[in-house]
């Protein structure tokens, strides 16, 4: 089953989050996981003010795990802590 990454950043450095994403996404696309929303100007439509978000699709649960647990993706995790706020939770497909 599906299970999708859903982040919330407050960006402090852009240009730092930009190289952190060239290298995160190629080992979220290793995990299997795919992009599917990025937008730098959520609407809040209630309770979230929300600055940067992005959904990320994934064959399931299990692959969010292992990509948050690789050792390749241990030092990209404290770069994006180092340069933004981050709100990130995992929720299971239907």
């Amino acid at each position: 089953m599906s299970a999708y990454l859903v982040v919330d950043l407050d960006i402090h450095n852009p240009k730092a989050i930009d190289e952190y994403r060239s290298k995160a996404l190629p080992l979220v696309a290793e995990a299997g996981g795919r992009l599917i929303a990025l937008d730098d100007a959520p609407v809040e439509l209630e309770n979230w003010q929300a600055t940067n978000a992005l959904i990320i699709e994934f064959p399931d649960m299990d692959a969010i795990r292992g990509l948050f647990a690789s050792p390749e993706y241990a030092p990209l995790a404290r770069q994006r802590q180092a340069v933004a706020g981050s709100r990130i939770i995992a929720l299971r497909g239907v």
